[in-house]
């Protein structure tokens, strides 16, 4: 039985196998010609039968498979396993005792999970806390700012875009944007006639703009943000359950969370936990320490969370030195900034005098710095935090809503863990912040924020932090200068631990030493005379020469930092994922090429380039290349060509760009971000470099990198000085400022008929359904249209205004470049946002406030359709700026997709405005569009691909075919449309790329033969075989008869000429092929008489060799053998037409080359077979094309026709 999945081994493929067992058995007994047929068809039926099992099994997957589910992980979810065994069936146990009951297990995990020591209480909190706390280093301004409780809105939005000095802030441009924002926000806030409205919310409200009620347009972004399939929590509520909540329930969830908010309590459901003990990795399961708690809380809780969060972060920012939880940073930033502190500091030299050799006098030397890196590990750092110093920092937040409801939220929390289906006995949660919450990383960061300004504040230090990993980079000239300073920080370090509630693990910190040569220190500093110690424990440094490197984020760190130790373990977990890969895409029944590319480059690939874009600016060549041999066969698995297709056809095979181009964007993608977030170590400038040869530059230099972007991009306009559009950090729009965004409508989808297939009729259908939609909308008294157009190296995003659907006249127009390069959707977006911010929004006072958009980009309108608060682009969310300012003066907006060139009056008259555009080059507006940064990444790609397609091989047999396009990874014929299955799909792959065993290089290699075309090189032996078979097609033969012209015509349908010695039994009449078989012969027949000895002796020339092998290859190739090959394949010899000196390579071209190009398109042997089958006139007609003939089926057949019934193993 199968393990998830249907039986596999039912009762007919068991008797099929028997059967074929049984036939073999019979043949080895007594091998006879009727008993090797038998042998031969029991076993097709197996493999038959066997093959089909696997197909339907695959199918039977693919019809569980859920609308939208990506095929390869379903299809890799049921693959064997090892399973945990759950903790119900083993006996927990602790060392002291064993725990035979789930109940008695769940409390003793529980008493694990949550310790209570005598020195937690439950905290109270009270209203008197003070916002600064001198002992703790608290400031308030360094967190929120100064924030009083009766400052109007103005104050409070101009406090937000201005507090954080780390990341651009999007302030409101226009003059009506910021009247509209000031006077709805003094005002009260609209709300629907069924949001609640409480008195104490209306009072927050008047108080401060954080502590107004909640609006729908919250609501919704919290609920179109929570993922599905995620658990419940105690109170069983699933996502599923909300993201398809009725209207009504809707109401009701939004006066739920509004009560929760404006009265600061916090129902009981929403402050439980239920605890899941998960198994470590390589963790012994009967030990209650060796499980990690999963904690399982109310989803409903989450949704309420994150639209508290929404507001939290409009008034405070994350420190700039922590990486987690923040937009744009990423794990690879952290440690781009630890590669370039390293290479700053080695770029930095201090002066030594060092003796002389000559030993009379010193010498002046330069000496670059060394750095220390130290990282931190805290014990159970989430459940440790101490909830009055986290009271204390929330005392700081503007909002008396918002401070009321984060600190009772952190009170009264109780959890309890499951086993199996007992639970244990609840626990209260008295430190830490609730794990399996969205509110906790963000308090645990806020919470730190204190010691990162700390840690920062020494001299030559940084300290960086992701989540609760802390690492500390120290500058020093030596050992004897850096671990000094490194023990100071660690102690300040100690004493906030102590003084905030956080432990320090001392057997989990490390450090490392990075340093480019150990010559240069001197005998006193050697590793031992200054110890690294925190907390009285020392911390080993890893220094050059040792067994074991320090693992930072995932990523392994060399004393050199040269990261080749980190791709070479890179490589070798991408091996074991290669390995399952490969179980998963069998040739016969695996996913389609487009579902199996997703999947490797999901599950391999993301493993190979976790932090390729840092290891390609420092490791060397050979970690590259041992980099893109592993790339290579993740290609390779996902089209099902062999090893030995060459690694550019199998990229271009499976649709895949190279690895070199990969890293090099991702490259330019993280300075781009680092550039945006206008970071210190950033702006630094070069360094001036020491009097001597030899200068290093450092690898991640800005300059170098974008003066090779700029030698690539220059032919587009762009350079490094072009400017960028500003990078979306967070919303511009305050959260409680978006409760009219439901006047706003939008009409994404026009349903149309798909099986209409005339193009004439398909263009009426589309216009029917764009003037149904349009006509809805007809009675308002504003229409807008806008267009993008695209004609390189010229663009341009229009906007007009009318009066009407069907009116001619043009009130007002309004046009922009949009650069050289950009996407259509790009222009279609600048064309939007410029047509609103000229052409509406002077008009905002105007007494006619219903606004119709009429535009035909479909992605614009289904981006802008998620919602002002839940948008990921600058440009989205200044068009919703706009938006949202209309709707609060009074207006009506709707935008309705349209089909375009189908007619539509308004579309129509943009689209001529937009080419008129592009061919004058007369714009509206002055200048050209910001670059955006997704168009950057796209023409630096393209022109690195394109380089890298002009220096491909043009030898390879898929070029000859192909070029350089890639393969259509559709799954279909690309003649008929339909569908391929998967072994069909690989030979097809293996045919364009020349790897087979019936022909190609593959079949030269394994035959030991010439790579001749056996269709133009006949050889005599050959022709005298076909001849004594009557085959019409043999030379000398002059006339064909009729009854062959409709069969075959190949030459190679023929028997195989078996070179196997005959052998005579010595103890009866028998003759058998093989001495294996006369030996198995006679011990079934013959027991009596001992076996046969193998004859050692050629036939020919009376030569005795040591063994029964050498003696059969000596014969084969017997000088005074007149059927010598020179050969190893079984099949009919191929002898060469050439003098007896072969070539020692059968690489070596001898004639036409039996290539697949040359087969399909100049061999005269396989021309009637073309012809026959209507290759030859549809190509020359034009019904199909080369490119469709090679991902079609009439290939298969093709090949089938021209190798015989080999090819029905492969087809």
């Amino acid at each position: 039985m199968h393990k998830d999945g249907p039986r596999l081994w039912d009762d007919t493929l068991m008797e099929a196998e028997r059967i074929a067992t049984d036939s073999k058995a019979r043949y080895l007994q007594l091998p006879t010609p009727d008993r090797e047929a038998e042998m031969q068809r029991t076993r097709s039926q197996f493999f038959l039968l066997l093959r089909e099992r696997l197909r339907n099994t695959y199918l039977r997957r693919i019809s569980k498979l859920n609308p939208g589910e990506p095929l390869a992980w379903k299809y890799i979810s049921g693959r064997k396993r090892a399973s945990l065994p759950p903790p119900t069936s083993l006996l927990l146990g602790d060392g002291q005792h064993t725990y035979k009951t789930a109940r008695r297990a769940a409390n003793a995990l529980n008493r694990i999970f949550f310790p209570l020591h005598p020195s937690h209480k439950a905290v109270r909190f009270s209203k008197g806390i003070k916002r600064q706390n001198p002992s703790l280093g608290i400031v308030s301004s360094s967190l929120f700012g100064q924030q009083n409780n009766n400052e109007s809105a103005a104050s409070f939005t101009s406090f937000s875009s201005t507090s954080s000095s780390s990341e651009p802030q999007n302030n409101y441009e226009s003059a009506a944007t910021s009247n509209s924002v000031f006077s709805f926000s003094s005002s009260s806030e609209p709300q629907d006639n069924n949001e609640a409205v409480t008195t104490s919310g209306l009072v927050a409200h008047l108080h401060s703009p954080l502590d107004a009620p909640f609006n729908r347009t919250e609501l919704l972004a919290a609920l179109r943000n929570t993922p599905y399939g995620k658990a419940p929590g105690p109170d069983e509520v699933y996502s599923e359950a909300l993201r398809h909540i009725s209207s009504k329930g809707f109401r009701f969830l939004l006066r739920c969370v509004n009560h929760s908010w404006t009265t600061g309590t916090i129902p009981a459901e929403w402050r439980r936990a239920t605890i899941v003990p998960l198994l470590k990795p390589g963790k012994s399961p009967e030990l209650l320490e060796s499980y990690r708690p999963i904690s399982l809380t109310s989803i409903v809780s989450k949704v309420a969370e994150k639209m508290v969060l929404k507001r939290l972060l409009w008034v405070w920012t994350p420190h700039p030195h922590q990486y987690a939880y923040r937009s744009m940073r990423t794990t690879t930033m952290q440690l781009a900034h630890l590669i370039h502190e390293v290479e700053h500091n080695r770029n930095h030299y201090f002066q030594v005098n060092l003796p002389k050799k000559s030993g009379i006098g010193n010498q002046l030397h330069y000496r670059p710095h060394r750095t220390l890196l130290v990282l931190v590990d805290f014990s159970k750092a989430f459940d440790s935090i101490d909830h009055r110093v986290l009271s204390r920092l929330l005392a700081n937040i503007p909002g008396v809503n918002c401070r009321r409801w984060l600190r009772n939220f952190l009170c009264g929390r109780y959890a309890k863990t499951r086993v199996g289906n007992r639970n244990s006995d609840r626990r209260p949660m008295l430190r830490g912040v609730p794990q399996g919450s969205v509110l906790g990383p963000y308090l645990f960061s806020l919470y730190v924020h204190p010691l990162l300004n700390l840690l920062n504040s020494f001299s030559g230090v940084t300290a960086d932090m992701y989540a609760d990993d802390l690492s500390i980079i120290v500058k020093g000239q030596s050992r004897e200068d850096a671990i000094p300073t490194a023990n100071m920080v660690l102690k300040k370090l100690h004493a906030w631990s102590q003084e905030n509630g956080l432990a320090i693990n001392p057997s989990k910190c490390e450090a490392a030493w990075f340093t480019l040569s150990t010559h240069t220190e001197s005998d006193y500093d050697r590793e031992g005379k200054w110890p690294l110690v925190v907390a009285g424990c020392k911390i080993p440094v890893m220094t050059m020469g040792a067994s074991r490197t320090t693992k930072l984020l995932g990523m392994d760190l060399d004393p050199r930092l040269t990261l080749n130790v980190a791709a070479t373990k890179q490589c070798a977990a991408t091996s074991q994922r290669i390995s399952q890969l490969r179980c998963m895409a069998h040739k016969e029944a695996g996913p389609s090429p487009h579902d199996l590319r997703t999947f490797v480059i999901g599950y391999g690939a993301s493993k190979l380039r976790y932090g390729s874009e840092l290891i390609w600016a420092v490791a060397t060549d050979s970690a590259k290349n041992e980099m893109q041999k592993t790339y290579a066969t993740l290609a390779r698995i996902v089209s099902g060509v062999p090893s030995t297709v060459d690694p550019e056809s199998a990229l271009l095979e499976a649709n895949m760009p190279p690895l070199h181009v990969l890293c090099l964007r991702a490259r330019l993608s993280i300075f781009e971000n680092t550039r945006a977030c206008q970071m210190d170590w950033m702006r630094r400038p070069p360094p001036e470099p020491p009097p001597r040869a030899g200068f290093r530059i450092s690898p991640l230099s800005r300059d170098e990198l974008y003066a090779f972007v700029d030698a690539y991009t220059k032919d587009y306009g762009i350079t490094q000085s072009s400017p960028r559009e500003e990078r979306f950090f967070r919303s511009s729009i305050p959260p409680w400022f978006a409760a009219s965004a439901h006047r706003v409508t939008i009409g994404v989808e026009l349903p149309i008929d798909h099986s209409i297939t005339d193009e004439e009729e398909l263009t009426r259908e589309k216009r029917r359904v764009s003037e149904e939609a349009l006509a809805l909308h007809s009675h308002r008294l504003w229409i807008l249209a806008t267009d993008g157009g695209v004609d390189v190296p010229k663009s341009a995003g229009v906007g007009i205004l009318l009066s009407s659907l069907n009116s001619s006249e043009i009130i007002e127009k309004a046009s922009i470049n949009c650069g050289a390069r950009p996407c259509s959707y790009r222009t279609e977006s600048r064309a939007l946002l410029l047509a609103l911010e000229r052409l509406i929004i002077p008009r905002i006072q105007h007494r006619r406030k219903t606004l119709l958009v009429v535009t035909d980009s479909q992605s614009l309108l289904a981006a802008l359709n998620k919602g002002p608060l839940s948008q990921t682009d600058w440009t989205e969310d200044q068009i919703w700026q706009r938006l949202l300012t209309l709707t609060c003066a009074g207006w009506s907006v709707h935008l309705q997709f349209c089909y375009g060139h189908c007619g539509i009056h308004a579309n129509e008259l943009a689209d001529q405005y937009a080419t008129q555009t592009i061919e004058t080059g007369q714009y509206t507006e002055q200048g050209i569009a910001p670059l955006w940064h997704t168009d950057l990444l796209t023409c630096f790609t393209t022109q690195l691909t394109n380089k890298w397609r002009s220096t491909i091989r043009q030898d390879t047999h898929r070029y000859l075919l192909c070029g350089t396009r890639p393969s259509d990874l559709s799954g279909k014929d690309l003649i008929t449309q339909e569908v391929l299955h998967r072994q069909e799909l690989v030979h097809l792959a293996r045919a364009r790329c020349g790897e087979s065993g019936l022909w190609g290089r593959l079949y030269w290699a394994v035959r030991d033969c010439t790579n001749q075309c056996r269709f133009c090189n006949i050889s005599p032996e050959q022709s005298a075989y076909m001849r004594s078979n009557n085959d019409p097609t043999a030379p000398g033969t002059d006339t064909v008869p009729p009854s062959a012209r409709d069969e075959d015509v190949s030459p190679v349908r023929r028997r195989t000429v078996t070179r196997r010695r005959k052998e005579k039994c010595p103890y009866c009449d028998s003759t058998l092929t093989g001495f294996s078989n006369l030996v198995s012969h006679c011990r079934s027949f013959h027991p009596e008489h001992p076996p046969p000895l193998p004859e050692l002796k050629c036939d020919f020339c009376d030569m005795v060799f040591p063994t029964r092998r050498s003696t059969a290859q000596h014969r084969n190739r017997c000088a005074h053998n007149p059927d010598a090959t020179r050969h190893l394949n079984s099949s009919a010899r191929r002898r060469s037409l050439l003098p007896q000196d072969q070539p020692a390579s059968t690489s070596t071209p001898i004639g036409p080359q039996e290539t697949l190009h040359h087969l399909l398109l100049e061999c005269p042997g396989t021309l009637a077979v073309r012809q026959r089958l209507g290759i030859e006139q549809d190509l020359r007609t034009e019904k199909f094309s080369q490119w469709q003939l090679l991902h079609s089926r009439k290939l298969l057949s093709l090949l089938d026709h021209l190798f015989g019934t080999q090819m029905a193993l492969y087809s």
